[in-house]
């Protein structure tokens, strides 16, 4: 994947070819640990390295940031606060509720981020699919055991191109790796949520930033 990958970015970058196409053309891709290298090639950042360890020493910080936030927006925190007060030892609960609660302190959706599932039959999850351009899903255990999954993975214009996925927050990670190693366009509806994931957490191009990113980073004291 190496040596093929000038001839793939020229593809992906000129070509714009679908998540399906790509998928198809280059099967080997579709593989964390290839989508790892890939997005190491691309910006010469290790990403899931990088990536769990600022979120695992920023994770203070955030939870004493959302813990001050009031109204509406502190009330929905609550349920992400609450699994970090109980999670103990279970880092990987303990990442995807600094994820989630991450979206809803800067204004969005945590939905549009994991949307969880608990009906494994049917076709109700494929079709429900179609709906989002990107995002992570998540099928929950039939015994309702809260952050236990039967399945975990990435969907792309209505495809699954990764699936048994380690946990909720090796996937939010990963599915940075596909947006560069695909030349995607960030989703409109978790802007600020990849704004603060690129230039804050990742530290890449992050000279300028929106007014609600801007705040956050201050509050928890990075570059400071």
């Amino acid at each position: 994947m190496s040596k093929t990958f000038s001839y793939r970015r020229k593809e992906v970058v000129h070509g714009s070819p679908g998540a399906g196409e790509m998928k198809m053309r280059w099967p080997a891709l579709f593989h964390i640990n290839e989508i790892n290298a890939e997005f190491q090639r691309i910006t010469t950042h290790p990403l899931e390295t990088t990536f769990m360890a600022r979120l695992d020493s920023l994770q203070p910080q955030l939870t004493s940031a959302f813990q001050k936030k009031g109204g509406v927006t502190g009330q929905k925190l609550a349920k992400h606060l609450q699994i970090l007060q109980e999670a103990k030892g279970d880092v990987h609960s303990k990442r995807a509720a600094v994820l989630r609660a991450l979206c809803l302190y800067l204004g969005e959706d945590d939905g549009h981020l994991i949307h969880e599932y608990m009906d494994i039959e049917g076709n109700a999850i494929p079709t429900d699919m179609q709906k989002w351009a990107m995002g992570n899903y998540a099928i929950g255990k039939e015994n309702g055991d809260p952050g236990h999954h039967d399945d975990i993975g990435i969907s792309v214009d209505g495809a699954i191109i990764l699936d048994n996925i380690g946990s909720a927050g090796q996937a939010c990670t990963v599915m940075l790796g596909v947006i560069y190693a695909l030349n995607l366009a960030y989703p409109n509806e978790l802007r600020h949520y990849y704004e603060f994931i690129q230039k804050v957490l990742m530290g890449m191009d992050g000279e300028k930033l929106s007014p609600k990113v801007l705040g956050l980073k201050n509050k928890i004291g990075v570059g400071l």
